[in-house]
């Protein structure tokens, strides 16, 4: 389907490399030496034969493997899709609770317009606004690129932030966090506003339960109660929502990466479609599915884990 759909990206990949001056007998020797003049058929069998070595293939702009591309990108979409994962769970989680505590209340109502402003700015917008607030206004944060100039290093594992506390170094630690802050801030507003009114809906449920009831005629603190209880079970069918619009912060990564220069697998992608690089969209894409597979499968194991029901259905 990747193959396929490639190929349905309007314009030549020769006129783009070449531009529109080049000649025919150019263009013609272009897509000869990039066998983009084999029939299709050809190219994908091409394709899959390759994939089934590890080859992702050739960038038809840059000559250089995909996977060695796709392998020094990686790491940068990893640590801006974790932060952002975390950022949103420790916003929507306590904003679902706090919202769950007093329903229709003013606490509830402010929440609520704020989870619905995050579902709805678009992302673009969204990015533009936090660089021009925290960026050019109040000056606090850097709006572009995953470290300062000067702090660029070689590393040890590709993640800016791990490498620098491997390494010891508090000021590049603190330069890449003041880097990572607004793109992870962009990709957490949706599933951050998506958590917190799930967690809302469904702690109201559940404080009506009877085993709440049960707790309270107990004598337990209300602060137990809650988190012992109420959110312990709430938090069970939120690991599914995370799973699914992990997929969603993915795709968001595209947008939110070209706006901050972020040096990703986003970026990657979204030059690749620009320079109708077929090798290198069809990669990208496979690395994003891929990714989507093994955070689906990682959510489905934390479920199992955190419910017993599903570990006795296991055995």
């Amino acid at each position: 389907m990747v193959f396929g759909l490639t190929r349905l990206i309007p314009g030549d990949p020769a006129v783009t490399l070449l531009g529109p001056g080049a000649t025919n007998a150019q263009l013609n020797a272009l897509r000869h030496q990039l066998h983009l003049d084999e029939p299709e058929a050809r190219q994908f069998l091409s394709y899959v034969g390759g994939l089934a070595h590890g080859d992702f293939g050739t960038s038809l702009k840059t000559g250089q493997p995909i996977s060695r591309a796709l392998a020094t990108r990686l790491p940068a979409t990893i640590e801006l899709s974790v932060t952002a994962l975390l950022m949103a769970l420790a916003v929507g989680i306590p904003f679902g609770v706090w919202a769950a505590r007093r329903p229709e209340g003013p606490l509830d109502q402010a929440l609520r317009l704020v989870a619905l402003a995050g579902v709805s700015v678009p992302a673009f917008l969204l990015a533009l606004g936090l660089q021009y607030a925290f960026g050019v206004w109040l000056g606090w944060l850097p709006v572009a690129g995953r470290t300062d100039p000067w702090e660029i290093r070689t590393g040890i594992t590709g993640f800016v932030m791990l490498d620098a506390v491997l390494e010891g170094d508090g000021s590049a630690l603190w330069d890449a966090i003041r880097h990572v802050l607004l793109p992870a801030s962009v990709l957490a507003s949706f599933l951050a506003a998506t958590l917190s009114r799930f967690v809302r809906n469904t702690m109201i449920a559940t404080m009506t339960s009877d085993y709440i009831r049960t707790a309270r005629a107990k004598g337990l603190q209300e602060r137990a109660v809650i988190v012992r209880h109420a959110l312990r079970n709430a938090i069970l069918p939120a690991v599914t929502v995370i799973g699914l619009q992990f997929g969603d912060m993915l795709g968001g990564a595209i947008l939110t990466e070209t706006v901050f220069s972020w040096p990703g697998l986003g970026r990657y992608t979204f030059e690749a479609i620009r320079n109708r690089d077929y090798p290198a969209i069809q990669g990208a894409t496979l690395v994003f599915a891929l990714m989507f597979v093994l955070t689906s499968l990682l959510v489905d194991l934390i479920a199992l884990r955190l419910d017993p029901r599903l570990r006795r259905q296991s055995r």
